[in-house]
């Protein structure tokens, strides 16, 4: 079963009851509190609100929990926005792995609003941790997260997914002390980069302070597997250090620097880690994708040893992270069913439960969708029975063979005459009626000319030698012409 928790946008701030009177979209995005979507989910709790959506936790009308994540209006309008959004869904199934947030379904609100609906988390991501724990995490517990993080990650490079915006804000610890990675909206899948607008259009969108050199420079084609762990080395340098490898005042000059300084050594910030965890570390944050680990799993092998230098023992063999008693689970609404509008009851027996047909259904009171069901039932009757009425009476049009292809047939009790023709006999010849050249004619021949001897060639039995025809007519011509026929007959003595 999954763990639950709240699921953040990546820019999302939770929420701060203090600040929330001043803030119109704070306002706005607490006063989805209690209301329904779709017929289907009523909106708990407002877990965080960022720049482009609202993360509530939410429950079906069966009972089930799950977290919704609502585009704002404004956003929604921005069919960039809208494909990016809708593309987070299709990438963190594609993952593989538990520990990418699985996407349940997705769907537009009543206002026109996108949402998706994912699993519930219950926990901190780890820039909530380290902020709590005073600015820093303890290295073991850096270890331990990020060998989860780089589990996740071999399982996305292997199947041809780049994160891209890996930071601590994006990796979630749950209840359960698993690691969750959050946010794969701007991720790209190697084999539809050349085709969805969404991955062209991004290749700008992320967070300055821990873009690799690569992306900083608006490299799209050279983002890759490297350019997520050159992020996972970025993360744990803040988590052990307390500060990021690019500083600066706005995002403009840590983009800047991004572009052309190689990232301090993890010792000139941090001089009390692991002499192994450093050298994690700054290979990772190479300034050449050459010289950095050359995948997801050498890192992670690299940190497992530096984990085992210094505890002497296997990281599988470590305790779990833990939360510990002052997180508090925010994914309780204060008062069951708090909100919950008179004419949006549960579900019973008398009353069906509501159905939504994908992301471009309406919502229509179930009374009224009866009555259009019953119409749309009628209708489609109706136009049946005509279809069925036409294809009986229509005249259909006759269709006659060429005259080269017809055939005669026959019943099957009459069979078709059958008419032999008998072939032709060839005609005998018998051997003593052929005629025989004389053996006289014979040397004749070869006693002449070679301009005037004979070249035809006979068969051997056309050139047996005789003495009966040496002696008769002239060969001049070879034949004679029978006056009543007109015929030419060969002289025997000639052939």
């Amino acid at each position: 079963m999954a763990d639950r928790g709240a699921v953040e946008p990546p820019d999302a701030e939770p929420v701060d009851q203090a600040t929330k009177s001043s803030d119109p979209l704070l306002e706005r995005a607490e006063a989805r509190v209690g209301g329904i979507l779709r017929d289907k989910w009523r909106l708990d709790v407002l877990l965080g609100v960022g720049g482009m959506a609202a993360v509530y936790s939410a429950t079906h009308r069966n009972g089930s929990r799950a977290a919704v994540k609502i585009l704002h209006p404004e956003m929604s309008t921005n069919a960039f926005v809208r494909e990016r959004f809708l593309w987070e869904g299709y990438v963190a199934n594609a993952v593989g792995h538990v520990g990418a947030v699985r996407v349940i379904d997705d769907d537009v609100a009543e206002d026109g609003s996108l949402f998706l609906v994912t699993e519930l988390l219950d926990g901190e991501t780890l820039e909530e941790r380290r902020i709590r724990l005073g600015g820093r995490m303890a290295e073991d517990e850096v270890l331990l997260a990020t060998d989860q993080l780089l589990d996740v990650m071999v399982a996305a490079h292997a199947n041809g997914i780049v994160h891209r915006d890996l930071k601590p804000e994006n990796v979630f610890l749950t209840r359960a002390g698993h690691i969750k990675v959050l946010d794969f909206g701007i991720a790209r899948l190697r084999e539809l980069s050349t085709t969805s607008t969404v991955t062209l259009s991004s290749a700008m969108v992320g967070t300055p302070a821990y873009m690799a050199p690569e992306h900083a420079r608006g490299l799209s084609d050279e983002v890759d597997e490297r350019s997520d762990l050159w992020a996972c080395g970025a993360t744990m340098f803040c988590l052990l250090s307390g500060r990021g490898v690019h500083e600066g005042r706005t995002a403009g000059e840590q983009l800047e620097s991004a572009t052309s300084r190689p990232a301090p050594p993890l010792w000139s910030v941090a001089p009390d880690v692991g002499a192994g965890v450093a050298q994690v570390v700054d290979r990772a944050l190479e300034f050449s994708k050459d010289r950095r680990w050359p995948s997801a799993v050498r890192m992670q092998e690299a940190l497992r040893k530096a984990y085992e230098h210094l505890h002497g023992r296997p990281i599988t063999d470590a305790p779990k992270l833990s939360l510990g008693d002052g997180v508090p689970d925010r994914t309780q609404p204060g008062k069951p069913g708090a909100g919950l509008p008179p004419d949006r009851r549960a579900p019973s027996a008398s009353r069906p439960p509501a159905t939504s047909d994908g992301p471009h259904s309406m919502t229509v009171p179930w009374r009224g969708r009866r009555k259009a069901m019953a119409a749309a039932g009628g209708a489609a009757f109706a136009t049946a029975m005509l279809v069925m009425t036409w294809m009986i009476l229509a005249p259909r049009p006759r269709t006659y063979e060429p005259a080269t292809t017809f055939r005669m047939t026959f019943p099957p009790q009459v069979q078709a005459p059958a008419v032999l023709i008998p072939p032709a006999d060839p005609p005998t010849v018998q051997v003593a009626e052929l005629p025989v050249a004389s053996e006289t004619a014979r040397a004749a021949n070869y006693s002449k000319p070679d301009s005037q001897r004979a070249t035809r060639k006979r068969s051997p039995a056309a050139v047996v030698p005789s003495a009966a025809t040496s002696e008769q007519g002239d060969c001049q011509p070879p034949y004679i012409v029978d006056p009543t026929t007109g015929k030419k007959q060969w002289k025997v003595e000639c052939l």
